[in-house]
């Protein structure tokens, strides 16, 4: 799958903005286009070290959420459960 530079840089931004709101304390991320879709792969810190994390990522969702906060709040739930073993900034 052939991605414009467009699609990715507004969908890394999408993916930072959405983790930032998330509170997550320490992460890494790719956002890759792959056969069929995009996918998110992540690294976050956990109480007992690092997890790695593949999710499938909507692009056009990702960029869309940029400017309408509904659809990133959904991205932002649907995330929230696959990451809850992430340290957050209220993490001790």
């Amino acid at each position: 799958m052939d991605a414009s530079a467009v699609e990715i840089r507004e969908g890394r931004a999408a993916v930072e903005l959405i983790l930032d709101e998330l509170g997550l304390r320490a992460f890494v991320f790719t956002l890759e286009p792959k056969e069929g879709g995009w996918e998110l792969h992540l690294d976050c810190s956990t109480e007992e070290g690092w997890q790695s994390i593949a999710l499938p990522a909507d692009i056009g969702a990702l960029r869309a959420s940029l400017g309408d906060p509904g659809t990133r709040e959904r991205l932002r739930e649907d995330w929230r459960a696959r990451l809850r073993a992430c340290r957050t900034g209220g993490s001790a």
